[in-house]
């Protein structure tokens, strides 16, 4: 029946919003379990407890699906995140924050991380349409190079290729998720403060020696 008021217009598509959003929280949980390829539409909607009917309702086919899980989770990290970088006034304490928000935001949603990986790992950017695997890998190291190369400038950090650090940064944060799913009881704040220590010395200024001074 189509609704004859405004009203029930928005009710309408408040409820569908509420139904798409249960249906990613359960693929997320069900990525997260049992790995991309294994995440069958049947198994998604078991979790959510609908039909696989239903999904199709809300989405096309997996892939749209999994276009979904990707662009939720990349949006509410994004915004998590960019709070606590901002807040910082130098390139150093932005590298620190982008690090440490990072690992918060793995803390508090790990099964949305783990799910990412997955995804990203078992070639589902392949899958989704119109996807461009290497815009995606451009847009994620984008923010790393703008902060080293204003670093650089400023003199915060020493001179290196920042795509390569970038791609190294990325790295490590990556590799989180992994060992999350492996021991639920990852102790994050000791990989927080390795990783911080590390790409700090990573990236700090070369002590003058003095022939060069």
């Amino acid at each position: 029946m189509v609704p004859n008021t405004d009203h029930d217009g928005q009710s309408r598509s408040f409820i569908e919003e509420a139904r798409r959003a249960q249906i990613v929280n359960a693929a997320v949980e069900t990525i997260a379990e049992v790995g991309y390829h294994r995440a069958s539409m049947g198994r998604i909607g078991t979790r959510a407890g609908i039909s696989r009917g239903l999904i199709s309702y809300h989405f096309a086919g997996k892939s749209e699906l999994i276009a979904q899980v990707v662009t939720t989770v990349y949006t509410d990290a994004a915004a998590f995140m960019t709070p606590m970088i901002d807040a910082e006034t130098t390139p150093a304490g932005q590298l620190r924050a982008y690090v440490s928000s990072n690992l918060e935001y793995m803390r508090a949603h790990p099964a949305r991380m783990i799910a990412l990986v997955e995804i990203l790992t078992g070639g589902g950017l392949a899958d989704l349409p119109d996807a461009d695997p290497a815009a995606f890998d451009r847009q994620m190291l984008l923010p790393l190079e703008q902060l080293f190369a204003a670093g650089q400038e400023c003199g915060e950090f020493r001179d290196f290729d920042v795509t390569v650090m970038a791609r190294i940064v990325r790295g490590v944060i990556d590799a989180v998720p992994t060992a999350l799913s492996r021991d639920p009881d990852l102790d994050i704040d000791r990989y927080l403060r390795e990783i911080t220590t590390a790409i700090a010395h990573a990236t700090r200024p070369v002590p003058s020696t003095p022939e060069e001074t």
